[in-house]
């Protein structure tokens, strides 16, 4: 979606897009409603594959159903979700602000290595108010609904220009940790440097303590300008588990004792070390700021965005007030690295504003007298000695000192800052007679705005000298970014090499622990939980872990990065057989006849599960009377079908999807097979090219298909046909396996376990899926799919699945899929969560 471009979406008008993740794209919107009104509001498109799967769907919606019910300062609103159009969606309250991760970057570009510690004591105090709203949540019937938010973080925070802090994404985290748990099973995702000591074990039964955990480290990167835990996931995991982080005071050192100790709280390892609940939370970190800050005002934080954010908001055409106060408040911030000094309370108090009727030469803030003869004396904050000659003043009983005109400087005023202060005498006289009283002459201060300007001046000589180094350095640059360019582009296999090269440590779990392992065929040292050194990197390996009394669990894993691998095994237990019958005395055994073994080959339904193997359910394409054409292996093909053709006689049965077998030197299992319709799809380094159908009988087969193979514009497109009566293919019973007993009513759901099956040896011959047909005897429905490995599909209207591997050889094959089925017809939506989630396996 371009920036400026708006398109509808239902009852929203999306204006344009604010960011993309792992689990959402986010647009800026506005809802419109009766008589023109409108609203800003933000929506979160779930994406496609999330979207797919029908566990998440449903705890979205169940998850999204309570936050909507959520309603307090501290938490973004969510006004409206659901689906529009295929996309599921959740319509937000448009925060009008910065998330607090964006805050603390800015920060510390503009010179704040950490945020002011009343600052981030404030922030954390409404992070938690926020979060003890939701855990003490309550449903209809006056019930807890134990939620947890899983995901506080910086990025999770939003901080509005006005001031106003807020939590996002409650309740999202749950739904996306189940579909991620489910297609990667054992897989730890998410923001480990905010993981709790519960969630970095793997454990689910999280509560209201996790999320305390949290903002305890969201509370130190606030004070020390980087997170207790940091580095790659392996490192960071033994010090989570074991609390090995540096004191915050090591960081910075104004950081006291007590606030410390709030912080070691909230970070405790167990769950019953830290605080009860997140207001307890907060009301440590209230005592802790209002006892040191006394005056403290939240009204800081929103002119600390506005200073910070002064270019965005220019940019909105809104205006950015901040007061001289605060400026001089961020500079000493910035000369203390943005650690002010706690004060008392009287010490805290505001400096004085001129009296009415003061001319502008007057010297504003508290006096005093001090000597024998009340002669007072001018001095800096802190006891700084003072600036400047001593001439005579008049001093008002009011304690304010008028400085004649013709003395002034004429380009300076006093600053707060280095104001004469007066202390006031214990021999006053009570009445308004004036005294005549010498004070010294403050002069050479420096105003507030010279200083600005000055500052100014060298921002805009530093930006000048950047701007000639850059222009300085940037053709060397170039000139070395290209030869890098050149060097990856014309060395493939020096990088190939590298990441093969390339070996890793993984974090390796078991539930229940204590299991052997084996990597690639060799045994590990120990038994889990252990760390696994020398994995390969950016290559599948193989693990096989073993328990007495459990299945064998065996896994395919390929780490793409170094950062933060690790593994979960769930170990199955073993069924008890019962023992075998002793046939009766008198019974002589009699041999039974020779027969084929099909146990591998064929079910019948009520089954929990089946199992595919390409050694024993794979059909040799070649030989066969597919549709086959010729291709050049160095060109890439645009490949469409049109037309339609029917395996059966009857209405609905017409169908312009083929399925495709690919010969090549080099391609992956995963590629040469697969399915070929309407849309346009890309296949290269094709030899030859087989399409078919699978069907069970050829009789009454009709219609023909044409596929159409593309190579450029320059180039007259190809074509293959494709004839029902003559290319579908009818498989012996040891070629394929078939699942009979079907209800064609009934709906089932298919989890195909996150296996491999291997067609041919090497790494280029594991495949992560098979070619299936759902058939109907009682229609003419016939419909050709792909289950894939580590993921869930739908079934309804079948009565018979058949499953098979196209492939040019079975002798090498090896592996298997298992398959879980599921009737979920009359199953409540607990019911099928339990179900897909595997209590009842």
């Amino acid at each position: 979606m371009a920036p400026n471009a708006a398109r509808d979406f239902g009852r929203y008008e999306l204006v344009s897009k604010l960011a993309s993740g792992g689990m959402a794209v986010t647009y800026r919107a506005t809802m419109k409603g009766a008589a023109g009104v409108t609203k800003p509001v933000v929506i979160k498109q779930i994406l496609p594959h999330f979207a797919d799967d029908p566990a998440f769907v449903e705890m979205f919606i169940s998850e999204a159903r309570v936050a909507a019910a959520l309603t307090h300062g501290n938490i973004a609103q969510v006004f409206d979700f659901g689906e529009i159009d295929g996309h599921y969606f959740l319509a937000m309250e448009f925060v009008h602000g910065q998330p607090l991760s964006k805050l603390l970057r800015r920060a510390q570009r503009a010179g704040l290595p950490s945020m002011p510690i009343p600052l981030a004591l404030y922030i954390a105090s409404q992070i938690c108010d926020g979060l003890d709203y939701a855990h003490r949540h309550l449903d209809e019937n006056g019930e807890p609904l134990g939620l947890v938010h899983r995901d506080v973080s910086p990025d999770n925070v939003l901080i509005s220009y006005e001031g106003q802090v807020k939590v996002i994404d409650f309740g999202i985290a749950k739904a996306t940790s189940l579909v991620e748990g489910s297609t990667s099973p054992g897989t730890v995702k998410g923001k480990y440097p905010y993981f709790s000591t519960e969630q970095a074990r793997g454990e689910q039964d999280l509560d209201a303590r996790s999320d305390t955990f949290a903002v305890g480290v969201v509370l130190y990167e606030m004070l020390c300008g980087r997170r207790p835990y940091d580095g790659d996931f392996v490192a960071v995991l033994p010090r989570l588990l074991a609390g090995d982080y540096p004191k915050p005071s090591t960081h910075n050192p104004s950081i006291t004792p007590e606030v410390e100790l709030v912080i070691a709280t909230a970070m405790a390892l167990e769950r019953e070390q830290r605080y009860p609940t997140a207001q307890a939370f907060a009301e440590a970190l209230r005592e802790q700021l209002y006892s040191a800050w006394p005056r403290f005002s939240p009204s800081q934080v929103s002119q600390l965005l506005g200073h910070l954010f002064a270019e965005e908001l220019a940019a909105e055409g809104r205006r950015v007030e901040v007061t001289p106060a605060f400026l001089e408040l961020f500079a000493e911030w910035q000369q203390t690295n943005g650690t002010p000094r706690p004060v008392s309370a009287g010490a805290n108090r505001p400096r004085s504003k001129p009296a009415s009727g003061a001319s502008s030469g007057e010297i504003s803030g508290p006096m005093s007298r001090s000597g024998p003869h009340g002669a007072a004396r001018a001095s800096q904050p802190g006891g700084a000695r003072p600036i400047g000659s001593t001439t005579g003043r008049r001093v008002s009983s009011a304690g304010m000192a008028r400085v004649p005109a013709s003395s002034r400087e004429p380009e300076t005023m006093a600053s707060p800052l280095t104001a004469a202060r007066v202390l006031e005498s214990p021999n006053e006289p009570q009445d308004n007679t004036p005294l005549d009283i010498e004070v010294p002459a403050v002069t050479h201060i420096t105003s507030l705005e010279a200083a600005h300007e000055q500052r100014a001046q060298e921002e805009k000589a530093r930006e000048e000298k950047h701007r000639r180094l850059v222009r300085q350095l940037s053709v060397p640059l170039f000139a070395i970014a290209l030869l890098g360019l050149l060097y990856l582009v014309f060395s493939p296999r020096k990088v190939k090499e590298e990441e093969a090269a390339m070996k890793g440590t993984l974090w390796l779990t078991s539930t229940p622990p204590g299991a052997s392992v084996k990597l690639n065929g060799k045994d590990v040292p120990g038994v889990t939980p252990l760390f696994v050194p020398e994995v390969p990197i950016y290559e599948a390996s193989t693990f096989v872990l073993t328990l007495p009394g459990y299945r064998t669990w065996t896994k395919r894993f390929t780490p793409t990065t170094i950062d933060k691998p690790t593994l979960n095994a769930v170990f199955e237990p073993l069924e008890q057989e019962p023992p075998p019958r002793a046939p009766p005395p008198e019974s002589v055994p009699v041999p039974a006849p020779p027969k084929s073994d099909l146990s591998r080959n064929e079910a019948d339904y009520p089954t929990r599960l089946f199992v595919l193997r390409p050694r024993y359910n794979a059909f040799v394409v070649d030989g066969l009377d597919t549709a086959s054409i010729e291709l050049n292996p160095r060109v890439a093909y645009s490949v469409s079908t049109d037309g339609s053709a029917s395996l059966t006689s009857g209405r609905g049965g017409a169908t312009g999807t083929l399925a495709y077998f690919a010969e090549g030197d080099n391609l992956p299992a995963d590629e040469t097979f697969g399915l070929l319709g309407p849309s346009t799809r890309t296949l290269k380094g094709v030899r030859r090219l087989h399409v078919f159908l699978l069907d069970d009988d050829l009789a009454d087969n009709s219609g023909t298909v044409r596929v159409n193979l593309r190579q450029s514009q320059f180039v007259a497109p190809r074509s293959l046909t494709f004839e029902a009566t003559r290319n579908a293919l009818v498989l012996a019973p040891e070629q394929q396996f078939v699942l009979r007993g079907l209800n064609p009513d009934a709906v089932y759901m298919l989890t195909v376990r996150d296996d491999v099956a291997e067609l041919r040896v090497g790494p280029t011959g594991r495949a992560r899926r098979v070619l299936c047909v759902e058939s109907n005897q009682q229609s003419a429905r016939r419909v050709h799919r792909l289950l894939e490995s580590g993921k869930r599909f739908q079934m309804t209207g079948t009565d018979t699945l058949r499953c098979a591997f196209p492939d040019v050889r079975v002798e090498d094959n090896a592996g298997a899929f298992e398959v879980d089925i599921v009737d979920v017809t009359e199953m409540s939506r607990k019911e099928r969560a339990d179900a897909l989630r595997g209590p009842l396996r």
